[in-house]
Protein backbone atom coordinates (compact mmCIF):
# COMPACT_ATOMS: atom_id res chain seq x y z
CA UNK A 1 0.00 0.00 0.00
CA UNK A 2 1.01 3.61 -0.82
CA UNK A 3 2.39 6.00 2.10
CA UNK A 4 2.26 9.46 1.69
CA UNK A 5 4.51 12.71 2.83
CA UNK A 6 2.74 16.08 3.73
CA UNK A 7 4.82 18.89 3.12
CA UNK A 8 3.43 21.88 4.88
CA UNK A 9 4.39 25.50 4.45
CA UNK A 10 3.09 27.10 8.11
CA UNK A 11 4.80 30.71 7.04
CA UNK A 12 2.66 30.90 3.84
CA UNK A 13 -0.26 29.79 5.84
CA UNK A 14 -2.58 32.39 5.88
CA UNK A 15 -4.87 30.44 8.33
CA UNK A 16 -8.57 30.53 6.09
CA UNK A 17 -9.28 26.67 7.19
CA UNK A 18 -10.33 25.41 3.91
CA UNK A 19 -8.48 22.46 4.42
CA UNK A 20 -9.71 21.95 8.01
CA UNK A 21 -13.50 22.14 6.65
CA UNK A 22 -12.62 18.97 3.57
CA UNK A 23 -10.11 17.13 5.72
CA UNK A 24 -11.15 18.01 9.27
CA UNK A 25 -9.57 14.14 10.82
CA UNK A 26 -6.13 15.41 9.63
CA UNK A 27 -6.33 19.40 9.40
CA UNK A 28 -7.03 21.50 12.45
CA UNK A 29 -6.59 25.60 12.65
CA UNK A 30 -4.30 26.22 16.10
CA UNK A 31 -3.70 29.39 17.55
CA UNK A 32 -0.18 30.71 16.93
CA UNK A 33 1.57 34.60 17.51
CA UNK A 34 0.98 35.28 14.54
CA UNK A 35 -3.02 34.40 14.59
CA UNK A 36 -4.57 31.68 13.05
CA UNK A 37 -2.79 28.61 11.29
CA UNK A 38 -3.58 25.17 9.82
CA UNK A 39 -1.60 22.44 11.01
CA UNK A 40 -1.79 18.79 10.51
CA UNK A 41 -2.17 15.96 12.93
CA UNK A 42 -0.19 14.21 11.08
CA UNK A 43 2.60 14.28 7.92
CA UNK A 44 2.50 10.55 7.04
CA UNK A 45 -0.35 9.47 5.41
CA UNK A 46 -1.49 6.15 3.79
CA UNK A 47 -3.33 5.27 0.78
CA UNK A 48 -7.22 5.45 2.25
CA UNK A 49 -6.19 9.41 3.44
CA UNK A 50 -4.72 10.93 0.34
CA UNK A 51 -7.77 11.87 -1.54
CA UNK A 52 -9.33 13.64 1.81
CA UNK A 53 -6.11 15.54 1.93
CA UNK A 54 -5.46 16.29 -1.52
CA UNK A 55 -8.67 17.80 -1.45
CA UNK A 56 -7.02 19.91 1.37
CA UNK A 57 -3.97 20.66 -0.87
CA UNK A 58 -6.26 21.84 -3.85
CA UNK A 59 -8.33 23.83 -1.81
CA UNK A 60 -5.69 25.93 -0.16
CA UNK A 61 -5.88 29.10 -1.28
CA UNK A 62 -1.86 29.44 -0.69
CA UNK A 63 -0.77 26.45 -2.38
CA UNK A 64 0.98 25.54 1.60
CA UNK A 65 -0.35 21.81 1.16
CA UNK A 66 2.02 19.73 -0.90
CA UNK A 67 1.58 15.74 -1.19
CA UNK A 68 4.90 13.39 -1.84
CA UNK A 69 4.19 9.68 -2.59
CA UNK A 70 7.09 7.94 -0.52
CA UNK A 71 8.74 5.07 -2.56
CA UNK A 72 10.81 2.36 -1.28
CA UNK A 73 13.31 0.61 -2.34
CA UNK A 74 14.84 -2.52 -1.42
CA UNK A 75 18.78 -2.46 -0.82
CA UNK A 76 20.73 -5.69 0.22
CA UNK A 77 16.92 -7.29 1.04
CA UNK A 78 15.58 -4.29 3.43
CA UNK A 79 13.12 -1.93 2.26
CA UNK A 80 14.27 1.75 2.51
CA UNK A 81 11.48 4.78 2.08
CA UNK A 82 12.63 7.37 -0.72
CA UNK A 83 11.15 10.47 -1.09
CA UNK A 84 9.97 12.11 -4.48
CA UNK A 85 11.90 15.58 -5.00
CA UNK A 86 9.35 17.94 -5.64
CA UNK A 87 12.43 20.96 -5.85
CA UNK A 88 10.64 23.33 -3.36
CA UNK A 89 11.43 23.97 0.69
CA UNK A 90 8.59 23.26 2.90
Amino acid sequence: MARYRIKFNKKVCIGSGACASVCPENWELVETPDGLKAKPRKTEISEDEYDSNSQAADICPVEAIKIEKISSRKVHGVEEEEEEDYGEEY
